[in-house]
């Protein structure tokens, strides 16, 4: 902090708020800052609610400190956005506090938050960015208290004889948070009483070697990002240089990443293929480049089209090729399905016509060798293939049994197997060309 600065505590009115804002107007003379506060009233716990902001007020009023109180909706912003309340609140919350005119905003999280924060993290799965939990500061976001227990902070507040309000609903196990609070944090305090003040310094460890890699990241990134959307050279990277470098590639393209992802496109780079990311985006990997493109996406077929041998031409840029081969009995199965590129099924099992059609009602496929089936719908909703997308992929059908989604898997029960005598080989140029 810089004397002359203004920094604005996030007052809640509870312990960890009233803490930090005492302890900042203990500091505001020998550091020469100004001293302001933000309360934000989330309206979801009806006169609680009122009762936390007049507190506020009050506290405020006393201590000679400046407060700007803000009203906001979580309840309505969830339904609209779709969300949970919690994660709407804490929307609304930073919303408000965008709106306040101060060089710093504090936040009162502690290390006992941190430690929940980082078990939280390790129970859903996280990186190791993610495993450092709340950072010390975060642009203009400072959280001076987070090296300080909450045993500490009620001790200080004892002291001084400070009062402040609990919140209800951190009284009961409602929230994962909660429940990590209330059950697994004692747990470990019994294995370690001093867990909180451990954790700290190995958050603290973590966030060095973090902060270490991702300058390496950056200088590898700039070295490897040799054309727009384009990665090149990654096999010359260690594989930690190389997520990171393929998480900032996906995060300049807009494209949400976890860790199974970034394992899949480290892997599409060194082996090559294609990858559906996210409607017509796709990752395409060849000889350790690695790109994210847009493609084409067709058009929905006005109608039903009866597959022949050689070219199908669907529309514009869309192109099935069908070809029969003969396969001898001393052929190795598994050299036949690495020969074709695009999908191979078993000729001998078809008996009806087949059709080239979008989705139907009804339309399924069979999973596995042991006959379980899906419905096509199920299939899409799993794959998370978008609505829009869903009316416009080919479809390779025998009635209402499909053979091939044209470009993600075909039928377990057309595929090729030690028995077959003829293949149907077809070939998709236009999208994608997964080999399932």
């Amino acid at each position: 902090l810089e004397p002359e600065q203004t920094v604005c505590c996030a007052l809640s009115g509870g312990a960890d708020s009233v803490c930090l804002l005492r302890c900042l107007l203990e500091l505001r003379p020998v550091l020469g800052i100004t001293i302001t506060a933000v309360h934000v009233n989330h309206h979801l716990r009806g006169a609680e609610s009122e009762r936390d902001r007049a507190f506020c007020q009050q506290l405020c009023a006393g201590l000679g400190v400046r407060l700007a109180v803000y009203d906001v909706n979580p309840a309505a912003r969830a339904a609209q956005e779709h969300c949970s309340e919690e994660l709407a609140a804490r929307e609304c919350r930073y919303a408000a506090f965008a709106q306040v005119q101060a060089d710093w905003i504090a936040t009162a999280h502690t290390a006992s938050d941190n430690l929940e924060t980082a078990v939280h993290r390790l129970v859903r799965g996280a990186s190791l960015h993610g495993l450092t939990a709340i950072p010390p500061k975060n642009g203009r976001f400072l959280r001076p208290l987070l090296r300080v227990t909450r045993r500490q902070v009620e001790q200080y507040l004892e002291s001084l004889g400070q009062t402040y309000v609990t919140d209800s609903t951190n009284l009961t196990d409602a929230y994962t948070r909660n429940r990590i609070r209330h059950q697994v944090i004692p747990a470990l305090e019994q294995l370690n009483p001093s867990v909180e003040r451990t954790v700290s310094y190995t958050l603290r460890s973590l966030r060095r070697e973090d902060d270490f890699l991702h300058q390496q990241a950056q200088a590898a990134y700039a070295k490897c990002h040799t054309g727009k959307n384009t990665l090149s050279g990654l096999e010359t990277l260690h594989e930690a240089l190389q997520f990171r470098c393929i998480a900032m590639l996906l995060e300049e393209t807009g494209i949400s990443c976890e860790a199974p992802l970034l394992e899949r496109l480290a892997a599409l780079a060194r082996q090559g293929g294609r990858w559906n990311l996210s409607g017509a985006v796709y990752a395409v990997g060849k000889s350790g480049t690695l790109t994210i493109e847009t493609v084409q996406l067709p058009e929905p077929l006005p109608e039903a089209i009866p597959l022949q041998m050689g070219e199908n031409r669907l529309f514009s840029g869309f192109v099935l090729h069908a070809r029969l081969e003969t396969v001898s009995p001393a052929e190795n199965v598994a050299n036949i399905h690495k020969k074709f590129a695009n999908a191979c099924l078993d000729y001998d099992k078809i008996k009806n016509s087949l059709l080239i059609r979008n989705r139907q009602p009804g339309d399924y496929f069979v999973l596995d060798e042991t006959g379980r089936t899906q419905k096509l719908k199920q299939y899409f909703v799993n794959e998370k293939i978008l609505k829009e997308q869903r009316d416009t992929i080919p479809l390779v059908a025998d009635g209402a049994h499909i053979l091939w989604i044209v470009g993600y898997r075909i039928s377990a029960y057309y595929k090729v197997s030690s028995t077959t005598k003829t293949i149907l080989e077809i070939q998709y140029y236009g999208g994608r060309e997964d080999n399932e």
